[in-house]
């Protein structure tokens, strides 16, 4: 136990440093969010782009992205429309992390996803907790971030839209306390590092084996009042 409380608080100090090294660059981001003007106010003018039955798209959200103001604040953003089949599907989101060679400038774009019905109404939002983390190692300079996965039954439901954007907090400055083993693990959670407005990201297809049941995927909840969705 002691082994892993330290773990944690080295997790978390090394954490809180890369947050500080990036502090400025993040204010940089949050500079260029405010600047940007809205694409529109309405996610039904959102385009659109289609993804495939079953294969990959790669994708980046930079400063010529499309702006929104999402109910967690701005955020530049890209949307899709997700495969029109008649079975059930996996969304793989992939966020790759920038310069996974240096921990004090390393910078990625934590992704949420808001998912749009027919008629352009949230059906469900993904959060933060939905997240999983892939270190990144020396051999793959472009290592993978964070990949986030949603299922979807088309048969059964009425949504057709995506949109993937970030939660307009994370871009601001903030104080880590890592002091101790004791706060190392909720530092972990809160030590957002070097998050970007940009990023680069990849979105995989895959079809699900035939009676699959899909339920609420975790850290998807259309009601919840954290949920990061269009307003």
């Amino acid at each position: 136990m002691t082994r892993e409380r330290n773990l944690l608080h080295t997790i978390a100090v090394a954490l809180a440093l890369a947050a500080a090294g990036t502090a400025h660059a993040a204010k940089s981001d949050a500079d260029l969010v405010a600047a940007a003007s809205p694409c529109c106010d309405d996610p039904s003018r959102f385009a659109y782009q289609a993804l495939p039955a079953a294969g990959a798209v790669d994708f980046a959200i930079d400063g010529k992205s499309p702006l929104f103001e999402f109910q967690s604040g701005r955020s530049f953003f890209r949307a899709f429309r997700l495969p029109d089949v008649g079975r059930p599907f996996v969304v793989e989101l992939t966020s790759f992390l920038d310069r996974p060679d240096s921990p004090r400038a390393a910078r990625v774009f934590y992704p949420v996803v808001a998912v749009l019905t027919d008629d352009f109404l949230v059906s469900r939002s993904s959060d933060l907790e939905a997240l999983r983390f892939d270190l990144p190692v020396l051999e793959r300079t472009t290592a993978p971030a964070y990949r986030l996965q949603l299922p979807f039954d088309p048969t059964k439901t009425r949504e057709r839209y995506l949109v993937v954007f970030t939660p307009a907090p994370l871009l601001e400055p903030r104080a880590t306390d890592a002091a101790t083993p004791d706060t190392a693990q909720q530092a972990a959670r809160t030590a957002y590092l070097g998050a970007s407005a940009f990023g680069r990201m990849k979105i995989d297809v895959r079809p699900l084996p035939a009676g699959t049941v899909i339920g609420a995927p975790a850290g998807a909840d259309a009601a919840s009042d954290g949920a990061e969705a269009p307003r």
